[in-house]
């Protein structure tokens, strides 16, 4: 129950899956959304007057949906989802983004702030949203929108206990369900909020936090091959205790990844070192670079932090006016680097797994990840740019787009099952190349509708979705 009492037109419900079909194939700003709809299959769906949809009218219903309403449809929705496609939620994926909008901001709305951009637009103000999403198409269960100005970290404090209540409430056992997860939402809390919950996790750890796994002879690591995509990785597995519990740890070593770093590593010491010889050809003991304090401040910013402090030396000899310098590698510092390049370390409390279950299992965070990326797509769903302004509308924007997405997800799992897998791009491209013709025989027949000559890459979507039947329906 949303609020509504007056019933005008459609329900809120139509209204919203109206937006969000035209999310998934031809975003637009709902001020163009009749003219779209007119065009478009849907119409032959719902006999209403066009001009019922609006900017003003989807303001004037987006006022209904404030987070408990949002909260309890996509809870429905999930209930009906899992029910109905038996889905594979023995791991569930978790992470959160940001999308930059144009608005000025106002006393209404509390979501739009200035805060660290995730695309580089920090003169804009941002909206925060964190997706969960399952292993099979990326469909995502749950999400949340927040205010741009607030860190990863500390917004993952709550969320465990969030998940697990969300999980509990689509009846699904959290010891069976682990949480997978990146390095930048760890907080002692969320940790002591998992262990209570007994969801089980996936995480990666800054390197940073343990140099000491960063030296670990290469020979002391397994080599193995990953589930799925048959990689080659080597693995070294220990124990330490994190926020406070002894966890299982995995230094995981990619010798592919390694060695593009190492290429680029390479490069960049040649451009710094390139630098500095080339800024100083001409300049060292003239004017203001006579003075050898100055000099040695220089070079202290071009060559930069660490790992470049290690592995460059810098040796500026004489006295002021009389200045000799010399830039070199230092080889053993270089190479002892190298080694730790290619390194990611994990850590888990499925003790159980094996270790390329665990390896394999974080790596597939590149679902959430993709589906962050087809969400702020200019030609499907289209979380920006966005035109609202006030955070009740905000909400009801970004729910409008997790539906979309949810609706894609559900398409491509069709399509996998029954043996057509493809990616978003290629669905939307082939359903976008499928058109149905409006047959009108006499003035006062009933109209006949056939489908237009579909080309072969799409005919197969035709038949796997019986595209067909809908047009005697």
């Amino acid at each position: 129950n949303t609020g509504k009492e007056r019933k005008q037109n459609l329900t809120l419900g139509e209204y919203l899956t109206i937006a969000a079909i035209n999310r998934c194939v031809a975003p637009c700003s709902k001020s163009k959304l009749k003219r779209w709809f007119e065009k478009d299959w849907l119409s032959t769906k719902y006999d209403v007057d066009t001009k019922i949809l609006n900017a003003q009218t989807y303001w004037n219903h987006f006022q209904y949906l404030d987070k408990k309403i949002l909260a309890k449809i996509e809870l429905e929705l999930g209930r009906v989802v899992i029910d109905k496609y038996d889905l594979d939620l023995d791991s569930l994926f978790y992470d959160p983004t940001n999308f930059f909008t144009f608005a000025n901001g106002s006393e209404e709305s509390k979501l739009l702030q200035f805060g660290h951009s995730k695309e580089n637009r920090n003169g804009c103000r941002l909206v925060n949203y964190m997706l969960l999403c399952a292993r099979e198409s990326g469909i995502p269960l749950m999400h949340e929108t927040y205010a741009g100005n607030v860190q990863d970290a500390n917004k993952f404090k709550k969320v465990p206990q969030r998940i697990s209540k969300r999980l509990l409430a689509l009846n699904l056992k959290l010891e069976q369900i682990t949480l997978v997860f990146d390095k930048g939402n760890h907080s002692k809390d969320a940790f002591i909020a998992i262990d209570k919950s007994g969801l089980g996790f996936i995480a990666s750890r800054r390197n940073s936090t343990h140099k000491d796994l960063l030296s670990v002879p290469r020979e002391a690591f397994t080599k193995t091959v990953l589930p799925t995509t048959n990689k080659a990785v080597e693995y070294f597995k220990t124990t330490g205790k994190i926020y406070g519990k002894e966890r299982l740890l995995y230094v995981v070593l990619d010798p592919k990844k390694q060695k593009k770093h190492v290429i680029k590593f390479g490069e960049k010491l040649e451009k710094k070192v390139g630098g500095i010889n080339v800024y100083f050809k001409d300049r060292l003991n003239l004017k203001m670079w006579s003075k050898k304090e100055a000099v040695e401040k220089k070079l202290k910013s071009m060559v930069g932090r660490r790992p470049f402090t290690d592995v460059i030396i810098v040796e500026l000899s004489g006295t002021d006016g009389n200045m000799t310098l010399c830039v070199s590698i230092d080889k053993k510092a270089r190479k002892a680097h190298e080694e730790t390049l290619g390194r990611t370390i994990l850590f888990t409390n499925r003790e159980d797994w094996t270790p390329e279950s665990v390896i394999w299992g974080y790596r597939e965070q590149y679902i959430v990840e993709h589906a962050f990326r087809n969400m702020k797509s200019p030609t499907a769903i289209a979380v920006r740019p966005m035109y609202h302004r006030t955070d009740r509308s905000i909400r009801a924007h970004v729910f409008l787009c997790v539906v979309a997405l949810l609706l894609l997800s559900l398409l491509r799992l069709k399509l996998a099952r029954k043996s057509v897998p493809t990616s978003y791009d290629e669905l939307l491209s082939e359903l976008r190349s499928i058109h149905a013709l409006k047959i009108l025989t006499s003035p006062k027949s009933k109209p006949l509708w056939k489908l237009e000559t579909i080309p072969e890459t799409a005919s197969k979507l035709v038949r796997a979705l019986n595209l067909k039947s809908l047009l005697a329906s």
